[in-house]
């Protein structure tokens, strides 16, 4: 896994549980730092976890990553938060699963970005994208309240005007989504992230768009992505031919390793779409949250670390 160290050379908070970090490489330069990209932090032995971009600087030395402390999370934001400006540590190349599509149609030139919590992160970038492109664009920043909104005065920095909504639950009450959908223009498209019951508003308020689409990502695993049950089966090696057993409580990403076969991964819950390979024959039962039903209804490719076989086998292109 090709990765660089940087040291953490400001650390900020931005609101009671939320921090933004700046990291500069000591040595070279990133690439791939573009709206909607995100970076693998690495924390300590197997602990590993992708924060989106939302600011870096123009040599590509330094980026910038905001965090919120999850009290109950498995451990990678107490171990950011406990970074102090200085230290170092080993971040891997940027990657984006969430690019914001260039206007290609005269008629889908309107795009609406709908942010919940800290998923506003992607979504900054993306303003700031579409405001230097001159595009027509509205944003929805959703929140519990104003002292959790980390992100606003990032997005307000932008000089959006009347473009920019903060709405806050405790003051404003629930942010009609269908309104909001509805009233965008024929085409428009759709970029939101944020906690699972606000994108699956946001997907079902989707039925009243006129044409275009909603691109989301999700920040936390799918509530019921691990509900199936769990059979063993084999998997294939294409380019040895090695058969590999796959038992009922290892993931095939389990068995690779164990195996020496070389293949990358980040968050191991199926979100990062670093451990992605391409899947030759075999019907997958996808447990991720990254590729849309049209992609996985291709069995094209799986994430190896949460996707199983549905059959007795699959064959991978390794």
């Amino acid at each position: 896994m090709d990765t660089r160290i940087a040291r953490l050379v400001g650390k900020t908070a931005l609101s009671p549980d939320t921090a933004d970090f700046s990291l500069e490489l000591l040595e070279g330069r990133f690439s791939g730092l573009e709206p909607g990209a995100h970076v693998d932090v690495h924390l300590g032995q197997d602990l590993v976890r992708q924060y989106s971009i939302w600011n870096w600087s123009q040599d590509g030395r330094q980026l910038n990553i905001a965090v919120k402390q999850e009290a109950n999370g498995r451990g990678g934001s107490r171990a950011m938060h406990a970074l102090q400006c200085g230290d170092e540590i080993a971040l891997g190349t940027p990657r984006n699963n969430f690019r914001l599509q260039p206007n290609t149609h005269a008629d889908a030139h309107y795009v609406t970005l709908i942010a919940g919590g800290i998923g506003a992160t992607p979504l900054v970038a993306m303003a700031r994208e579409l405001a230097n492109a001159r595009r027509d664009f509205q944003v929805y920043y959703l929140v519990r309240s104003q002292d959790l909104a980390a992100m606003d005065q990032q997005f307000r920095a932008l000089d959006l005007g009347d473009r920019y909504h903060l709405h806050c639950d405790d003051t404003d009450g629930q942010l009609d989504l269908a309104e909001v959908l509805r009233s965008m223009p024929m085409g428009s498209d759709v970029y939101t992230c944020g906690p699972e019951p606000m994108l699956n508003a946001v997907l079902e308020a989707g039925s009243v768009m006129r044409g275009g689409t909603i691109h989301f990502e999700r920040f936390t695993a799918l509530a019921d992505a691990d509900t199936g049950r769990n059979d063993s089966f084999d998997i294939e090696i294409q380019s040895t031919g090695a058969m590999l057993r796959v038992s009922a409580d290892e993931s095939i990403l389990d068995v690779l390793k164990a195996n020496g076969i070389a293949v990358d991964f980040g968050c191991s819950e199926g979100l990062c779409g670093a451990c992605l390979v391409d899947v030759l024959d075999g019907d997958v039962d996808h447990r991720d949250g990254i590729l849309t039903p049209e992609e996985q209804a291709t069995n094209s490719y799986l994430c190896t670390c949460v996707s199983r076989a549905k059959g007795d086998k699959l064959v991978l292109n390794l």
